[in-house]
């Protein structure tokens, strides 16, 4: 049997492709991802409505398929309905599962608490208005977000198909127009980011927190795993320290 360490049950706010790519790229043997595909098609509001509503069924699909976790990815949800929506979210769902749930957004944040970043430099795919609403939910959460940018792209299928090192040039110009930081956020799991984390670490001395490692840590330390992985990043490498 695949998984036969853990599997990951995964929410897509679209289709999931380079997140699903990237969790076997970072994770050894053992590990399984179960990938639900989502229905924000454009990043318009009434496709992250679809999605808000689909999240239910889908854990709970997720559960029954055989995952020990899951998580919801599509921030711009929970940063379009505003900071504690994360909160709603999960006290509506998690007493209808056995198994840990959590969103994407509270992943990214805790990720970037564990790794000491509170000022913040975060890079984004998306369009302006977005980013404005990812600025306010963290600046609400107690971060303190000093440059934001993004690429203004309007469909999914535009985020999947940038080249890999368009993640990393962005983030590290954010960054040095901001250099105060106490490190670097890349928002969205369907961007492809994984391989600029720990260059851009390196460049800059500093740690780099993108979506799709931080959804893939959080869920591993929801179910206890230790494990060393190496060479994708400091926030990777916490998952060796823990009990």
């Amino acid at each position: 049997m695949y998984g036969w360490r853990a599997k990951m049950g995964h929410i897509s706010g679209s289709r999931g492709d380079a997140l699903v790519y990237e969790f076997y790229r970072m994770m050894p043997e053992g590990f399984f991802l179960l990938n639900t595909t989502g229905k924000i098609r454009q990043l318009a509001d009434d496709h992250i409505q679809r999605q808000i509503d689909f999240i239910e069924e889908a854990a709970i699909d997720l559960e029954q398929t055989g995952a020990d976790v899951v998580i919801a990815s599509g921030s711009p949800m929970w940063t379009l309905m505003g900071y504690g929506s994360e909160v709603e979210t999960t006290n509506r769902i998690q007493p209808k599962l056995t198994i840990p749930f959590a969103t994407a957004i509270v992943a990214e944040m805790e990720a970037m608490r564990k790794v000491g970043i509170r000022k913040v430099v975060v890079a984004t795919p998306h369009r302006e208005d977005m980013n404005e609403r990812m600025a306010r939910f963290l600046n609400a959460a107690g971060f303190e977000v000093l440059n934001v940018g993004g690429l203004g792209c309007l469909r999914n299928t535009e985020i999947a198909a940038q080249p890999i090192h368009a993640a990393y040039k962005l983030a590290k110009k954010l960054y040095f127009e901001a250099p105060q930081a106490d490190g670097v956020f890349i928002h969205c799991p369907r961007w492809p980011a994984i391989d600029g984390v720990p260059l851009l670490e390196r460049e800059i001395g500093k740690p780099v927190v993108c979506s799709s490692q931080a959804i893939i840590w959080l869920a591993l330390k929801m179910i206890k795993v230790r494990e060393k992985i190496q060479g994708w990043g400091r926030l990777m490498e916490t998952l060796e320290e823990m009990p």
